[in-house]
């Protein structure tokens, strides 16, 4: 456990510019986005697009993990980290451990800031109701908001993660042609991904569903939207599927690097 404490945090301690940058930068972000409304305005201002930017630094993260890979070998350590009297199973997991709670800590500042947006335009809106709008209670819109963007986030997260882990195992023990070899692993997986996804979804919901329902004109709790299809459904088999591949190509980067990888 000491070990693996200690290797999470040297990780963190390698990357502490970007664990440090990237919060600063979505709480800037969410707080400029927040700080949008004026009293007395009538209609929201742009700004508050701002606060949907730090979701899109989910991209940066399996740069990340690569790159702390690649570090190693340019810096030579990976040297002294493969002499390690360790699993370098732990090793490869903490490295992910690690940038995956940057990503963990990424969605919970941009989801924050972007339910205090919400709120502020859900007010913004019952200030200024129009007889032919009405809108649901704020609590149920932010659960719905947490849920999809959740799943969506968390599903994204963790496939790309488990590529570009994958791919960095790759590039560790492929002497030639390592850059070919991990964009072909990359498209592959990809690939194999996107075209089973509808196939997964027509299992059955063993991991079960949430049901999000539209509303307009809205003048109680059950007045639902006059529109088709008025709710639709968030299958959890889908980022179920996501942590399976996801995980499955981190364990193949990790099963590279445990027995291929020479110290």
């Amino acid at each position: 456990m000491n070990t693996w404490k200690t290797l999470y945090i040297k990780e963190i301690k390698d990357n502490r510019t970007l664990f440090v940058l990237l919060p600063l930068l979505t709480v800037f972000l969410e707080l400029v986005a927040v700080q949008s409304f004026d009293d007395g305005q009538v209609a929201p201002s742009p700004h508050f697009l701002w606060s949907l930017v730090p979701y899109a630094f989910l991209l940066i993260l399996p740069f990340v993990l690569s790159h702390s890979f690649a570090q190693e070998v340019k810096g030579q350590t990976h040297y002294l980290l493969l002499s390690l009297p360790v699993s370098r199973t732990q090793i490869f997991a903490a490295k992910a451990a690690a940038v995956a709670t940057l990503g963990i800590v990424l969605f919970a500042l941009s989801s924050a800031g972007l339910i205090a947006v919400l709120g502020k335009l859900h007010a913004l809106a019952v200030q200024h109701d129009h007889p032919q709008f009405r809108l649901p209670p704020f609590s149920g819109i932010a659960v719905d908001i947490l849920v999809v963007s959740g799943v969506v986030y968390l599903s994204a997260m963790v496939v790309m993660m488990g590529i570009a882990g994958g791919a960095a195992g790759l590039k560790l023990v492929v002497r030639r042609f390592a850059g070919l070899a991990s964009t072909a692993f990359i498209l592959g997986v990809l690939y194999f991904y996107l075209s089973t996804i509808p196939d997964v979804l027509d299992l059955p919901e063993i991991f079960g569903t949430y049901e999000i329902t539209i509303w307009s004109d809205y003048d109680g709790p059950d007045e639902p939207i006059g529109i088709d299809p008025d709710s639709f459904e968030v299958n959890f088999m889908f980022l179920a599927y996501s942590i399976f591949v996801g995980l499955a190509s981190m364990g193949i980067g990790m099963w590279l690097f445990e027995k291929r990888a020479e110290a």
